[in-house]
């Protein structure tokens, strides 16, 4: 979501910029960098904790869906040859059920919209919302035209005195 959003401030100082080019005297920039932000925002801890928690459960969960199917794959091997064949086929549907229930487990926690992605964004909303009021005061106290994230690569040079990050990270992390 920070991506997304700098991506929107970085088009609106292009718009800025190219509207009023005799004015581009007046304009005041900074920027930050986001992934240091987040790495070095003491809020950002807990909420990487419970989130590793989470991972962790659901990586117990999908390693129990495999030990069954590994259990149920060599019980079918060693059983399979003394089995009626009315038995050997409902013991593979039953490998075969275990088999779709892990893919679907899988889907539903690793998946592009899975509970994962889901979780990221539910513990990394608040913090992205801090950092923009943080960044709305800073702007607005100092009349910044606009703030760049140099974390998603925009930014090629930028003289250390518009870096705001530190900033950012005081205020941020006075709150915690």
């Amino acid at each position: 979501m920070l991506k997304r959003w700098s991506l929107a401030v970085c088009l609106a100082a292009v718009l800025v910029a190219a509207a009023a080019p005799a004015q581009a005297a007046d304009l005041k920039l900074g920027y930050i960098d986001s992934e240091r932000i987040f790495k070095e925002y003491k809020g950002t801890d807990s909420a990487q904790r419970q989130f590793d928690q989470d991972v962790q459960e659901w990586n117990l969960q999908a390693q129990n869906y495999k030990k069954d199917i590994e259990r149920l794959r060599l019980e079918l091997e060693g059983q399979g040859p003394m089995l009626s064949d009315e038995k050997k086929i409902e013991r593979e549907q039953e490998l075969q059920t275990k088999i779709n229930q892990y893919d679907q487990f899988v889907q539903s926690i690793w998946g592009p919209s899975g509970l994962i992605a889901q979780r990221n964004e539910e513990l990394t909303r608040p913090i992205v919302t801090k950092i923009k009021t943080v960044l709305n005061k800073i702007g607005a106290d100092e009349q910044f035209t606009v703030i760049f994230d140099a974390a998603d690569g925009n930014i090629v040079y930028g003289s250390q005195e518009l870096d705001l990050t530190d900033r950012v990270l005081q205020i941020l992390n006075q709150g915690e």
